[in-house]
């Protein structure tokens, strides 16, 4: 079964590049990129379709959760990931 894309139309001042959410998570890009296709961050793009990007709603929220996340939080995120992705 296809995860659907989820995208919201956001004004432009409300999306991130991929590199700024890079920078403000303090993560690497591959790790950002498996975030967006896990669906913790929002994909984005402004209502004209000119500008994509992540929301900086969905940036921020993911701050939040990896500054308070306990290690059972995040294990619980790592075993949901293998169970989505298991055949």
């Amino acid at each position: 079964m296809a995860r659907i894309k989820r995208v919201t139309e956001v004004p432009q001042s409300d999306l991130l590049t991929q590199q700024q959410a890079v920078d403000k998570l303090g993560l690497s890009a591959n790790r950002v990129r498996w975030l967006i296709i896990n669906g913790h961050l929002q994909r984005g793009v402004t209502a004209d379709g000119q500008a994509g990007g992540v929301t900086r709603a969905s940036v921020e929220l993911e701050s939040t959760w990896r500054s308070g996340a306990t290690p059972l939080q995040r294990l619980r995120r790592v075993l949901g990931y293998a169970f989505t992705w298991m055949p």
